[in-house]
């Protein structure tokens, strides 16, 4: 999914002015309706409303994501907004929303959304990236802003597959890091919990008092593991060393592409 062919700068803007939650939902939906033709912008408002009762998409570090699924609709449509006073969006945090990423889509495409809502949330966790779009002067510049971290790369379905396994012992990066498989449409991932020799170690006598020096962090990690294509593995690495750094001198982390004598079945559901 190419996030960049669904936003329209005409339904963006860096002055969003609401005096609460609820207005703020009809004045999205006002912009975004001049993205799309079969839909009304008292649907995509009743759509929005609809979704916030299910829980708020309020989130942190003054983000909001209000979305929605629609039926009518052939395509999906974002916008991208900004308040400079700050709405209160009943946020996870508590504090006001700033930066509104507005999407509405087909009811039928799932996967569609999914890899929008992940391109959305792993950007909107960049902090320079929440300070340019918060900067920006005109609704161009606002897209500019966040075209600048998309980082869209384009995969190729030929070619062989692989088994993509990365074992995570930082659990802070393990959200980014499904975002990021989401982002890419990589649904079928399997995530096992597994422990290191450090704690197997721990619980015999003779090992137990020397393994204290080595430091109070339990040697537990996250193991994730997918097939994926053999021409996006490059491209998920990279992604996932804009989230952590160079692997090379990053302890904690480990990626490896093994090759696939037999597959049969998917893990995707």
């Amino acid at each position: 999914m190419d996030i960049l062919n669904i936003l329209n700068d005409k339904s963006c803007t860096t002055n969003l002015i609401a005096k609460d939650k609820e207005d703020s939902l009809k004045k999205l939906a006002n912009l975004i309706s001049k993205s799309v033709s079969n839909v009304s912008e008292n649907e995509i408002y009743s759509a929005l409303l609809v979704r916030e009762k299910i829980g708020s998409t309020g989130f942190e570090d003054g983000i909001a994501i209000p979305h929605a699924k629609m039926k009518g609709l052939s395509e999906f449509a974002m916008s991208i907004t900004v308040s400079r006073k700050g709405i209160d969006f009943k946020s996870i945090d508590g504090k006001k929303s700033h930066i509104f990423f507005t999407v509405i889509g087909p009811e039928e495409d799932t996967e569609g959304h999914l890899q929008i809502l992940a391109q959305i949330s792993r950007i909107s966790r960049n902090h320079n990236a929440r300070k340019e779009i918060m900067n920006s002067h005109s609704p161009v510049a606002l897209k500019e802003a966040f075209i600048r971290y998309t980082g869209v790369v384009e995969s190729k379905i030929d070619g062989k597959n692989k088994l993509l396994i990365i074992v995570l012992y930082e659990k802070r990066f393990f959200e980014d890091i499904i975002n990021l498989f989401l982002e890419r449409g990589i649904y079928g991932a399997n995530v096992l919990e597994s422990t290191g020799v450090k704690d197997i170690l721990s619980n015999i006598p003779l090992f137990s008092s020397f393994l204290d020096f080595l430091g109070e962090r339990k040697d537990v990690s996250k193991t994730i593991m997918a097939i994926v294509n053999e021409s996006e593995v490059s491209s998920i690495v990279e992604g996932v060393e804009e989230i952590m750094g160079d692997l090379d001198k990053h302890t904690g982390a480990m990626i490896l592409a093994l090759d696939i004598f037999f597959l049969k079945g998917t893990m995707e559901v």
